[in-house]
């Protein structure tokens, strides 16, 4: 079984703080790459990497779109579906490529000890579990006892939420056009300390 090295809790606390401005600056990225046209090609097999995918392995990308299918059920609702939204392009594209390599290195570490989770329980890995097994999976896991398990389940979760929800046309069926601070013209002053009385 593998095990959960050191650089991979830094990449999960990594994904845990991800507050609403990394949200906005992905969100950003990813309406650039959803203007490009390019990624809103349907996700090719589990095999192969689609194009846009450049810091993902296979393996990778095959957990996190499993994971995905899993947590973002958009069949049946008036929410986008999956395959229509370049959710991994914008996870690979946005979070993935600003990582520093030692937390990616730990990130990928974290989706292989994830795929490998089930094997105790069910004898197969992530990728290879029917749907029900997999929620039961995630679930298990994100009431784990266990802090590497229950972080992983919950940050991988998160990444892929927010690779969904940061393009902007998943908006539309919740109401939200947008940020008003675009909207109203408001000038950024990042991380700026707040005006004294």
């Amino acid at each position: 079984m593998s095990t959960l090295r050191p650089e991979a809790f830094r990449s999960l606390e990594y994904v845990e703080n991800l507050g609403r401005r990394d949200f906005l600056r992905i969100s950003a990225a990813a309406a650039s790459l959803f203007a490009c046209g390019s990624l809103l090609q349907p996700v090719a097999a589990l095999a192969a990497l689609p194009s846009g995918i450049k810091h993902m392995s296979e393996d990778e990308y095959a957990v996190l779109r499993k994971l995905m299918e899993v947590m973002l059920p958009t069949q049946g609702t008036a929410l986008l579906p999956i395959d229509k939204i370049p959710v991994l392009q914008t996870l690979d594209g946005a979070l993935l490529a600003t990582m520093e390599p030692h937390i990616l290195k730990g990130l990928k570490g974290g989706i292989a000890y994830f795929n490998d989770g089930p094997l105790g329980a069910y004898g197969k890995r992530f990728v290879d579990l029917a749907e029900a097994d997999a929620m039961r999976f995630c679930d298990s896991w994100a009431d784990s006892a266990v802090v590497p398990q229950r972080a992983l389940a919950m940050g991988l979760k998160k990444l892929v939420g927010l690779a969904y929800w940061a393009n902007p046309p998943t908006w539309a069926p919740l109401g939200y056009d947008g940020p008003v601070s675009k909207r109203w013209g408001l000038q950024s002053y990042g991380n700026a300390p707040l005006p004294k009385h």
